[in-house]
C-alpha cells in the first residue's frame, strides 16, 4: 500500500471518528464522512465499504493502542505501586486524548450486542494476560504485607471508575460551574491526574 493510499486511508477514519463521536453510530452517514475526510463516496466505499467496517475499524485501532500501552508497562518489571500508578496514568491521558469516547461506548456499545462482541473479541485476549500477571503482584503484595486485602476486580473497578467518571462530569461542571478555557483545562487534568493516582495508591496502603 503505497503512502498516498495509506494518507487517505487515516484521514477517512478520523473523519468517521469525529462523526460518529458527534451523531452517534446510527445517525452517522456514510457521506457526511466522506465529506469531512475530502474525498468521494466512491473512495470511501472502496476503501471500507461499509460502516459498520469504519467502526469496526476504529474500535480494533483504539483498543489495540491501549492494549499495546498497558502491555508495555506490565513488562517494565516495575515495583507494584509504581505499575499501578503507570496503569492510572496511561488510562488516564488515553481518555484525556479520547475525552468523549466514554460516553460513546455507554451509548453506543453497551446497547449494542454486535458491537460489544467487537470489544471483547477484540480486547479480551491481551487483557486477560496483562490482568493476570497484575493479580499476581497485587496478591504477592497482599501476602508480603503492604497491601491491604483487596479483590483484584475492586482494584480495577476502582481505576476504571475514577478517570472515567471524571471525563463524564468534566463538561458538566464547566457548564454549570467553572467555565474554563485550555489553559485552565490542562492545569485540572494534570492535578486531576496526580489525584486519582495518590487516591488509589493511598487506598491500598495498609
Amino acid at each position: 500500500m503505497c503512502n498516498k493510499e495509506i494518507d487517505t486511508k487515516q484521514m477517512i477514519i478520523e473523519a468517521a471518528e469525529a462523526e460518529f463521536l458527534d451523531k452517534g453510530f446510527g445517525n452517522a452517514k456514510m457521506m457526511a464522512i466522506a465529506k469531512r475526510a475530502g474525498v468521494s463516496h466512491s473512495m470511501l466505499h472502496y476503501h471500507f465499504q461499509t460502516k459498520e467496517n469504519l467502526f469496526q475499524m476504529i474500535f480494533r485501532l483504539k483498543i489495540s493502542m491501549i492494549s499495546q500501552m498497558f502491555e508495555g508497562i506490565s513488562e517494565q518489571n516495575l515495583s507494584f505501586f509504581e505499575t499501578i500508578r503507570r496503569f492510572i496514568e496511561g488510562q488516564f491521558d488515553f481518555i484525556a486524548q479520547n475525552p468523549r469516547m466514554p460516553l460513546f461506548i455507554m451509548n453506543e456499545v453497551m446497547s449494542d450486542r454486535k458491537k460489544l462482541n467487537l470489544v471483547i473479541e477484540v480486547a479480551k485476549p491481551k487483557g486477560l494476560f496483562i490482568f493476570s500477571r497484575l493479580e499476581n503482584m497485587l496478591n504477592e503484595e497482599i501476602e508480603k504485607g503492604t497491601v491491604r486485602p483487596i479483590k483484584f476486580i475492586n482494584l480495577i473497578m476502582n481505576i476504571f471508575s475514577i478517570n472515567v467518571s471524571f471525563f463524564l462530569v468534566c463538561p458538566l461542571i464547566s457548564e454549570l460551574i467553572l467555565p474554563f478555557d485550555n489553559v485552565v483545562k490542562e492545569a485540572i487534568l494534570h492535578d486531576r491526574r496526580e489525584s486519582n493516582v495518590l487516591f488509589i495508591l493511598n487506598a491500598l496502603r495498609p
